[in-house]
């Protein structure tokens, strides 16, 4: 990256002082999708590598691995803001428990990446905002209007266009990506009561060491000795992964979350070419219509949450 002060340094990278105010607005949530961009980018090259290398290596060893480069850049990031001694966590027992439902869906994720397409386990994967909706109601208090539970219905809908039951025989591989569901809407749950008094520092830090415990232990007895190239590749989807995780956090100081949110869902376009280049998965009809109406509720869903957030912040005020 050029210097700021340099005279090929571009507007973007100019100095802040130097542009105008109404530059620096348009500019700064920009910036933030395009972080966001090229993480969804990282964490669907991560996956595409790991797919790979579940075909040699189990998960469970797969995932330590991974997690030991991941770390790299995430420290990078931890030492960024202020160190580990500077970490306090506010609410230890929901950090624990976020951090295991985290290596717990992580273990579900792999083994879902090992067994189906990669564009079908994401697909499977973003209905998460429809089972946080539902889950919200008994464990957060939420009330849930008629215009959210049409989109939910909606969404599951989609799910069954894509697995087509009946038609199509359910795999251990789909339950596997369902499970990740579930404990990936656990992890949403927890983060949006604990989010506002936990440092993100902390909350990614949980997660790492959530995904060691989980996977650790049975790591030591399925461990085979790699070979050069496949530590390579390991290294390669860990640092994605921990850059990835850098980026978000970049992406979400530069633009709200409702505008990042979005972005996640580029990532079903890496796996479709990642599946059809690497995989020789053919583009599934049935895959990309369902994976378009879970998309559209999703999105409807966030659309309701920001409504319902300036609602809730209008009655306040």
């Amino acid at each position: 990256m050029a210097p700021a002060d340099t005279p090929a340094a571009p507007p973007a990278l100019a100095p802040a002082a130097a542009r105008p105010a109404t530059t620096l607005a348009a500019e700064t949530p920009l910036l933030g999708v395009l972080c966001s961009l090229i993480a969804n980018l990282m964490f669907a090259s991560s996956d595409a590598l790991v797919k790979g290398l579940t075909a040699t290596y189990s998960i469970f060893q797969i995932i330590p691995m991974q997690v030991a480069f991941a770390c790299i850049p995430i420290l990078i990031m931890l030492r960024r803001d202020g160190g580990l001694a500077r970490m306090r966590a506010a609410h230890p027992r929901l950090i624990v428990l976020r951090g295991f439902l985290a290596g717990i869906g992580t273990i579900f994720g792999f083994y879902a990446f090992s067994a189906l397409p990669l564009a079908e386990v994401y697909a499977i994967a973003f209905c998460t905002p429809m089972v946080v909706t539902i889950l919200s109601i008994p464990i957060l208090g939420e009330q849930v209007r008629a215009h959210r539970w049409a989109a939910v219905v909606v969404g599951f809908l989609g799910i069954l266009v894509m697995v087509r039951p009946g038609f199509e025989t359910l795999t251990l591989g789909h339950l596997s990506a369902l499970g990740s569901v579930f404990t990936g809407a656990g992890v949403v749950l927890i983060m949006r009561k604990i989010s506002r008094d936990e440092q993100r520092a902390v909350m990614v830090t949980a997660v790492m060491l959530g995904l060691l415990v989980t996977s650790l232990p049975i790591a030591l007895f399925v461990f085979q000795l790699p070979n050069w190239f496949d530590i390579l590749r390991v290294g390669a989807a860990g640092l994605l992964m921990g850059s990835a995780q850098f980026l978000v956090v970049r992406a979400l100081s530069l633009a709200p979350a409702s505008t990042i949110a979005p972005m996640q869902y580029t990532m079903i376009v890496w796996a479709l070419a990642y599946g059809s280049l690497f995989f020789g998965n053919r583009i599934d009809p049935f895959i990309v219509t369902g994976a378009c109406i879970v998309i559209a509720s999703s999105l409807y869903i966030m659309h309701r949450e920001r409504i319902r957030g300036r609602t809730l912040r209008a009655h306040v005020k």
